[in-house]
């Protein structure tokens, strides 16, 4: 990540990231079919619907999974999935914003934009859910600033 000395950004910077909690294990979650999805983020309560193609208890293709935290929707993901991983382009909607781009073993991975709503975004290089390599960040204040994030 760049370094700047003004703790705004540092504010800045936890807002984009806050998108993305970092995931230790990886579990399976079933939707009422029978169909697995890769769970990177597990949480007490959570279910997901699928509206894709099932192949060998996995999903797969293109699809929107929407999961549910206690019976409310939580995260919407339109995208492909391969043996129920996010793989390739895709669509995350959340409740505090929006990352479009590429997705590798469910997590953001290679080019993306995340728009989140409090104005802020980030767009740029991705590695295993979080920003890596080049990119731009707006921050609350509206500016812009460019470098590399590690």
């Amino acid at each position: 990540m760049p370094h700047f000395s003004k703790p705004k950004y540092v504010a800045t910077a936890l807002c984009l990231f806050m998108f993305n909690a970092f995931a230790d294990t990886v579990s399976w979650i079933e939707d009422a079919n029978g169909c697995k999805i890769a769970n990177v983020y597990p949480q007490e309560g959570e279910t997901v619907t699928w509206t894709g193609s099932c192949t060998n208890h996995f999903a797969e293709g293109k699809g929107v999974v929407t999961w549910y935290l206690n019976g409310e929707v939580a995260d919407v993901f339109d995208g492909q999935l391969v043996q129920g991983w996010a793989q390739g382009l895709g669509r995350l909607t959340k409740k505090n914003g929006v990352y479009i781009g590429e997705w590798k073993n469910s997590l953001q991975d290679g080019n993306g934009m995340q728009h989140m709503y409090n104005g802020t975004w980030y767009q740029g290089q991705w590695k295993q859910g979080k920003p890596h390599g080049h990119g731009k960040v707006k921050t609350l204040e509206g500016k812009v600033f460019s470098g590399t994030w590690n």
